[in-house]
């Protein structure tokens, strides 16, 4: 009689256990959002959003801040960034290092022309000359997963105000990825994508075409809303995401502008498809606002280091060195590429012309530290391995200059002017709606992470060379 008793007594245990999981599943599968809207805010730093909230509309940012789940000291795992590499780094969930993606260009090794990250010669432009693709990202993104997990069912979208942005906060087989062409002001795309431009996306009149970065973020907000209702997004079980990029500078003006775009753009995402079944993830790029300080006027010490003519005393000084040739390929941002086939030709060993030119670029004003190619790919100290997170062995040049703090790298060439920053800039992480809790969490954490946290809330593998946590 006791034992069964006993056999009954687990009989029921195990029932009602299977009953308690099998009801958490069903209430995990409900919560999974069908629609992501992952919006970038180019320049947006913790600092000034806590300095401007209380000015914004309460059901704009705010309401995402007050009521959704903040991460408020987020920052890139590597410096200096752009918008190219930060934009990569959050769909990949990994560093330039592994992504491909170090800057928004870089000079070509076997044309030695400056390159987009995103030029690609297969596909042309629609709208505009310009087209493009995310063939140059070496690891997949988020919608590259999702894509995979749906059985390409989950649709994909992006769109920005720059070209790169926008490809890159796509994947590799979006449905598509939309842009403000630079010079005609007109609505661009790219062959690499099936669905070409269409016509439901809203006219760029003639006033709108002398955009400044707040109308620029008006256009994206139209065309963001446009998407939603024309292609029925966040409509079935399958997941969608749709990736925004905006930007702000460092004035109040500028984030109550972009504050009511956002309030209009999560009002109709809710009205579309219920709070419920909306996932809103919003997020800083590291980069800091541009400011124009003057400091000879404060006393800090500050100069400007032209990268150009640095070149030109380099290749004298390789040339009394190892005789007549051309040493340097060329330069862009703060990378100088060796003419490594001359080195071969005449035998010369390149890890000592290296590093006796990162000896001689070391003696330069304003320089603060230069590395080699080699350095970088066998790094062995933590500072060593977090400036390689910015490089790229395969587009990267042979020497990276870092300039002193309160000094510009210049390209008279170019006319390219650098702010090279030693850390990234702290920004925001916040997570919005699908049952999302209220909560502020001041821990450190890192742009990586963003990509794992919305591939585990839509129920799909991380992206292939992403090894962060999602966060918690």
């Amino acid at each position: 009689m006791r034992n069964n008793l006993l056999k009954l007594n687990r009989r029921y245990l195990t029932a009602t256990l299977l009953a308690i999981i099998s009801t958490g599943l069903q209430a995990q599968q409900t919560a999974k959002p069908r629609l992501v809207i992952s919006i970038a805010i180019n320049r947006m730093t913790s600092a000034s959003l806590e300095e401007y909230c209380e000015y914004l509309e309460k059901d704009g940012l705010r309401q995402l801040i007050e009521t959704g789940k903040v991460y408020s000291s987020a920052t890139m795992p590597f410096a200096p960034a752009d918008i190219a590499s930060a934009i990569a780094t959050i769909y990949t969930g990994t560093t330039p290092y592994y992504n491909g993606i170090a800057n928004a260009q870089w000079l070509d090794r076997s044309s030695l022309r400056k390159v987009s990250c995103v030029d690609d010669g297969k596909y042309r432009g629609i709208g505009s000359e310009e087209g493009g693709s995310a063939s140059n990202v070496l690891s997949s993104m988020i919608g590259d997963e999702l894509k995979a997990r749906s059985e390409n069912r989950g649709m994909v979208y992006s769109i920005a105000s720059n070209r790169e942005a926008a490809i890159l906060s796509a994947c590799h087989y979006a449905d598509c990825a939309f842009w403000v062409n630079d010079k005609t002001k007109n609505w661009s795309t790219s062959t690499y994508y099936s669905a070409g431009l269409p016509d439901w996306l809203p006219d760029i009149d003639k006033n709108e075409k002398n955009a400044t970065s707040s109308d620029n973020n008006y256009l994206v907000t139209n065309a963001a809303i446009s998407c939603i209702a024309n292609y029925s997004l966040g409509k079935d079980d399958d997941s969608d995401i749709l990736a925004l990029t905006f930007e702000v500078t460092d004035k109040l003006d500028s984030y109550k502008k972009l504050d009511q775009n956002i309030s209009r753009l999560v009002k109709i995402a809710k009205s579309a498809v219920g709070e419920e079944n909306l996932l809103v993830v919003t997020f800083g790029t590291g980069l800091y606002p541009e400011q124009h300080i003057d400091y000879g006027l404060l006393r800090i010490p500050n100069g400007k280091y032209y990268i150009n003519r640095s070149a030109k005393l380099l290749e004298l000084y390789l040339n009394a060195i190892y005789g007549q040739g051309k040493y340097v390929d060329g330069y862009l941002n703060n990378h100088i590429y060796i003419n490594t086939k001359l080195a071969e030709q005449k035998r010369i060993d390149l890890g000592e012309l290296l590093n006796r030119s990162q000896t001689f670029l070391l003696e330069s004003s304003g320089v603060s530290d230069v590395f080699t190619r080699y350095s970088l790919q066998t790094a062995a100290s933590d500072m060593l391995r977090t400036m390689r997170n910015s490089f790229n062995s395969a587009t990267g040049g042979d020497l990276i200059i870092l300039t002193q703090p309160g000094w510009t790298l210049v390209n008279e060439e170019t006319k390219q002017e650098l702010e090279t920053h030693a850390t990234s800039a702290i920004f925001p992480i916040i997570i919005w709606g699908a049952g999302t809790e209220a909560k502020r969490i001041d821990t450190p954490v890192s742009a990586e992470q963003i990509s794992p946290t919305i591939s585990k809330a839509i129920r799909i593998r991380a992206p292939n060379a992403c090894t962060a946590l999602p966060l918690r």
